[in-house]
């Protein structure tokens, strides 16, 4: 029964990637070499009032907000926030932010600082270590984000 879920929920998540699947077009040289299926779901905006100093971006699927119009251009960091769009669409968006929300309590209680329990999340660890990887959504495996627990 747990198999059945899981691929029933796997199948469905890469539907749903197929049919928000756009191309990335830039005038920028180095950008235009971008695999196809790099920004696949994400749509970009720009708010500059929403984040504090250390957060720069939020990902909530299937939007990206950033804080500079700069990062719109930054490669690793929309591969950090494109591996949580994954993240999101495998934990069928709400119970990702359930857990997300539970695991950043549990952490900051048992850490006590506000920074590092964000550090320590799982879905966090999974994207800062792989955020450089721009391939890394393609290899990734599904839930991979239990291995940083």
């Amino acid at each position: 029964m747990i198999l059945f879920g899981k691929t029933f929920i796997a199948f469905w998540s890469e539907i749903v990637i197929a049919i928000f699947q756009f191309r990335f077009f830039s005038v920028e040289p180095h950008v235009t070499k971008i695999p196809i299926s790099y920004l696949v779901c994400m749509i970009v905006l720009v708010n500059r009032y929403l984040f504090r100093r250390r957060f720069v971006g939020l990902a909530f699927w299937p939007f990206v907000f950033v804080g500079n119009p700069m990062l719109k251009r930054d490669l690793v960091f929309l591969n950090h926030e494109r591996i949580h769009l994954r993240q999101q669409l495998e934990l069928l968006i709400v119970f990702f932010y359930v857990w997300y929300g539970i695991e950043f309590l549990c952490r900051w209680i048992s850490i006590g600082n506000w920074y590092k329990a964000y550090r320590n999340i799982s879905f966090e660890r999974e994207a800062y270590r792989n955020e450089k990887d721009l391939r890394y959504c393609k290899k990734r495996s599904f839930w991979a984000f239990l291995a940083f627990c």
